[in-house]
């Protein structure tokens, strides 16, 4: 439903078929969800020709596409949160503190939930480490190639590239 009405809102002149494969949903689907929407009175339907329509959004509609985007922020901003809380009880197991050195491998979304759990632990001395694109900075911290880790040098290594997770281990080991 949001997808559909952020559609008709980018471009009223879409055909249903337009719809569909923009959302990636079948057209049948797409014409129920239409005249759902226009039963609703979130969008206005105006034939145009035979066999043309034009689609635009009321107030209402307007309305409802804001509440869903709320609604879509506040579920994924839970998510997020609960990721960092169990990635925070994961770490908090290795019996990190403010003293701990760690290095994190990886400049992905996973480095950066593994830095923030770490800075939440208060951990501060955190130096970042990559396979590529060194020299750098990711989250204000200077980027080193991973060949230049000395795994010796750190309380824990945070392995954040999911991939590689395996090799990597191995070749710290």
């Amino acid at each position: 439903e949001l997808r559909l009405l952020e559609e008709v809102d980018r471009a009223s002149d879409l055909s249903q078929r337009q719809l569909a494969h923009r959302l990636g949903i079948a057209l049948g689907v797409a014409n129920i969800l239409v005249r759902s929407l226009a039963k609703k009175g979130y969008i206005r339907m105006t034939r145009l020709s035979w066999k043309r329509w034009v689609y635009v959004l009321t107030p209402a509609g307007m309305s409802r596409k804001l509440n869903l985007t709320f609604a879509y922020i506040e579920r994924f901003v839970n998510h997020y949160k609960k990721v960092r809380f169990l990635l925070r009880q994961d770490l908090a197991r290795l019996s990190l503190n403010k003293d701990s050195k760690v290095a994190i491998l990886g400049t992905t979304e996973y480095a950066e939930l593994a830095f923030l759990a770490l800075k939440d632990l208060g951990v501060n001395d955190i130096e970042i480490f990559d396979l590529r694109s060194t020299g750098r900075d990711f989250l204000g911290i200077k980027v080193n190639h991973m060949r230049e880790i000395h795994p010796e040098k750190y309380s824990k290594v945070v392995i954040a590239l999911p991939k590689e997770r395996g090799l990597l281990r191995e070749n710290l080991m």
